[in-house]
């Protein structure tokens, strides 16, 4: 099963990374991390962690660090340096890898005597987050479709999917044929201060109100495994080095996490970008943790390079135009459906399913 990738003119939606939400039920917080369950369980930082051991005290498996490190509440309660943790800070530990087998059957359901229908719209091809040959249309659709089941909304839901990113937020739902749109990423304002100082295709989202985050996304950096010249112990380090970014893949999370976009490698594809990191031309490449792996998988170089413990982390969102005031009423009637899944475990097991489904489609391709 091949991996179809969003269109350049689309990225800008989706490659985005920040921070999370929320406090999740489960077990208590344990001493060490335990063997992963089905369920929730809460750990506290002690000296000595790392995310990737943790992951591998707890899945079996230290490459699964990115999982502990979106999970609701962790990425707010570390900080937005994975590779820096403070002891005694608490975090959970979501399900075991394999442990959750289907989605959990809380989807929207048509609710009878509503007078009122909600339109929601979304893109396609960008697995796991949406794509239409997964599952429930992916797992932010799932996450969306469970949230709004959950809430108290006195409207029908209904998501259709229209693979054109840039209509959806210039058109579409500013012209309210849609009312939200979804997933995407948002620019921290407290950074930018005007949205005139944004890259002019992020200008227009200063004129949408989001929703509390819907998935937290990690940006990572694949290095070439083995390579024994690079010991950077920090993302101040990272920053040092050649980064090779795809031409065409936004880039403003980047400038908020302190890099300088003048010194970027610019590849032609992601598939060019970790043609140059062989040849010696990068050190590090710069992709989304799903796309990166998907790429070298489908380069059939999964050996030869490798996930660095250094990310640049950020946040997906659901979206209303702000002077609609009655889809931004709707999306506080979302975020409470939305936190009412994080906190009875639905949350944890669309996101555990998602995860795995990734892992299974790449092994059987």
């Amino acid at each position: 099963m091949n991996f179809k990738f969003p269109r350049l003119t689309s990225l800008s939606a989706a490659f985005i990374v920040g921070a999370q939400i929320a406090c999740i039920a489960g077990t208590p917080a344990s001493a060490k991390p335990a063997a992963c369950s089905s369920s929730v369980q809460g750990y506290n930082i002690v000296s000595g962690d790392t995310l990737s051991k943790i992951a591998m005290a707890a899945f079996g498996d230290s490459l699964q660090w990115p999982r502990i490190f979106e999970y609701p509440g962790n990425v707010e309660a570390i900080g937005k340096n994975p590779d820096l943790l403070l002891i005694g800070t608490p975090i959970s530990i979501p399900p075991c890898p394999g442990s959750v087998q289907s989605l959990p059957e809380t989807m929207v359901k048509t609710k009878a005597g509503q007078p009122t229908t909600l339109y929601v719209i979304t893109g396609d091809n960008w697995p796991p987050y949406t794509s239409t040959d997964w599952p429930n249309n992916g797992m932010a659709t799932a996450i969306i479709q469970a949230a709004f089941d959950a809430s108290d909304i006195g409207a029908n839901v209904e998501i259709d999917i229209i693979d054109d990113w840039n209509a959806q937020v210039k058109s579409l739902v500013k012209k309210d044929r849609y009312q939200m749109t979804f997933p995407w990423a948002m620019p921290n304002m407290d950074f930018w201060k005007s949205c005139d100082r944004l890259p002019e295709p992020m200008q227009i989202r200063c004129e949408y109100s989001k929703s509390e985050p819907i998935a937290n996304t990690t940006q990572a950096f694949f290095v070439e495994a083995g390579r024994s010249d690079l010991n950077d112990t920090s993302l101040e380090d990272v920053k040092k080095r050649r980064i090779c970014r795809p031409k065409g893949y936004s880039t403003f999370d980047m400038v908020e996490a302190g890099f300088s976009i003048e010194h970027l490698v610019v590849g032609n594809s992601p598939q060019d970008c970790f043609q140059r990191l062989l040849e010696g031309k990068a050190d590090y490449v710069a992709l989304n943790r799903f796309v990166g792996d998907a790429v070298a998988h489908e380069m059939g170089i999964s050996d030869n390079v490798k996930m660095s413990d250094f990310s640049v982390t950020g946040t997906l969102h659901l979206l209303a135009y702000a002077t609609n005031t009655e889809s931004n009423r709707y999306l506080d009637e979302f975020n409470v459906g939305l936190d009412r899944i994080i906190e009875n475990g639905t949350y944890a097991q669309i996101i555990s399913f998602f995860n795995d489904e990734f892992s299974r489609r790449l092994a059987n391709q």
